[in-house]
């Protein structure tokens, strides 16, 4: 299966704070380094808040873990295939493609 190629390990979201001390964006930092922006636009076709550039930058934070665990999800249900123990809950989930998701997920 294809490997994470972003950023790992911990990292957090943090303010940028403007010489009035307002905040002006978010940004994401790893080991003290800034690795990506998240700011409010109002001027594309679907405008960011403030609001949502911070929804957006900890959903980024959270990306290699969330990829962790659908691959997880992913191997149980492998092994529920390969037992032939076919259920209720199985039988909707294998309408869910991990495989593709993970795969458009390590692939750049």
């Amino acid at each position: 299966m294809n490997e994470f190629k972003g950023t790992k390990g911990r990292l957090a979201v943090k303010e940028a704070i403007g010489p009035r001390n307002e905040l002006l964006y978010y940004y994401v930092q790893h080991k003290g380094n800034s690795i990506a922006d998240f700011s409010p636009n109002p001027y594309t076709e679907i405008p960011t808040s403030l609001e949502s550039a911070k929804a957006n930058a900890l959903i980024f934070t959270k990306a290699h873990e969330m990829l962790e665990m659908l691959k997880t999800i992913d191997q149980a249900l492998d092994e529920l295939w390969q037992k032939d123990d076919k259920n209720v809950l199985f039988d909707y989930l294998s309408g869910i493609d991990t495989k593709q998701l993970i795969k458009e997920a390590t692939e750049i």
